[in-house]
């Protein structure tokens, strides 16, 4: 089961208007020529309705072209950096890991090459990358990634940045992964005090802080203070993004898998139909999520004696799971997206 740190499909919705103010701010500043300002703007525009509508790969050549037009623009322009961040982003969310990362890290280095430089703050590009390389379990490589960041800017970790924030997120997720729970859980305490104040407290952050901190007290074996976490996780996701989000469907797949492990089948198979109904509708029979759910709803059916029900559902998991790239059905149980649990510490 995981951990996770920050940047779901939801991650798309926060900051949905910054590049477009950026660009009107660059528009004057810089000079840029109209038609290439409505062009990008346009591209953009219908890049972001397309991922509202969790429609991934229909925005993934928008944004190859609105690419194109940024790289057009007079340098420096933040609009590059943030074209390209929002492919990477994309190509996340389809589960193409590789190109992920090499659109967050072409992003980080526009973002260096741009007047992001000199801005104190930590940039979008740097979080995310961060966060792909703790979904896939490269722990070190994501230290090496932040640490000389924080070294170089000790003052752009600030409890009131939203940047900040997803930070020290990352770095209790990093603890959690690493087993120092103690450490972990006073980072997770203070990233969600402060992430409530930042982000109000009905927010994905929020949720996914929760989260980390039900699953951080399943690892230690404090079974009430886990459920707690992960049932207000469930409630903020459906808040925050409506009940039938492809999010709530993963919050909703933890707690289960948590009720399957303190023996409460009944309230955990209801929540294994409603996240499986979820997915399904949400992003098609063949998505990892659904592999994941079909994986675990199985275990609760052998768990009760019901072999031929859990039988068909593996089939299932099996199908989809040949069809899909290692890569692409990453190590979770269910990916929230950032942090994976040791194996030994999985339901």
């Amino acid at each position: 089961m995981p951990v996770i740190v920050s940047e779901t499909s939801s991650r798309w919705n926060r900051g949905i208007n910054m590049y477009q103010r950026t660009g009107m701010c660059l528009f004057f500043v810089l000079g840029i020529g109209y038609a290439d300002q409505e062009s990008w703007e346009d591209l953009m525009r219908r890049s972001d309705q397309l991922c509202g509508l969790m429609k991934f790969a229909e925005a993934e050549p928008i944004l190859l072209q609105a690419v194109k037009a940024a790289e057009g623009f007079a340098m420096p322009d933040i609009r590059l950096a943030e074209t390209q961040h929002h492919l990477g982003t994309v190509y996340r969310e389809l589960g193409r890991m590789l190109e992920a990362e090499k659109w967050y890290q072409r992003s980080l280095s526009a973002w260096k090459a741009g007047e992001g430089e000199q801005d104190s703050s930590l940039p979008k590009p740097l979080i995310s990358l961060g966060s792909l390389y703790m979904e896939n379990g490269l722990h070190t490589k994501a230290e090496r990634l932040l640490d000389p960041w924080l070294r170089a800017r000790p003052g752009a970790f600030d409890a009131a940045n939203p940047a900040s924030v997803r930070l020290l997120h990352h770095l209790a997720a990093l603890q959690h992964a690493q087993r120092r729970y103690s450490r972990a859980e006073g980072l997770y305490r203070t990233a969600l005090k402060a992430a409530e104040a930042v982000f109000g407290p009905v927010d994905q952050e929020v949720a996914l802080i929760l989260n980390n901190l039900g699953m951080l007290y399943v690892n230690t074996g404090r079974r009430k203070e886990a459920g707690t976490y992960l049932e207000q996780a469930l409630t903020v996701w459906e808040k925050a993004e409506g009940p039938d989000h492809p999010n709530v469907g993963r919050a909703a797949t933890n707690l289960a898998s948590f009720y399957c492990s303190i023996a409460e089948m009944e309230k955990a198979e209801v929540l294994f139909q409603r996240a499986l109904a979820i997915a399904e509708s949400s992003l098609g029979s063949e998505n990892r999520l659904v592999w994941k759910i079909l994986t675990e709803y199985a275990v609760l059916l052998r768990k009760t004696k019901r072999k031929n029900e859990a039988t068909l559902l593996e089939r299932r998991a099996q199908a989809i799971q040949k069809n899909q790239a290692p890569e692409q059905l990453g190590r979770h149980t269910i990916d929230f997206r950032d942090l994976v649990v040791p194996p030994d510490k999985r339901y």
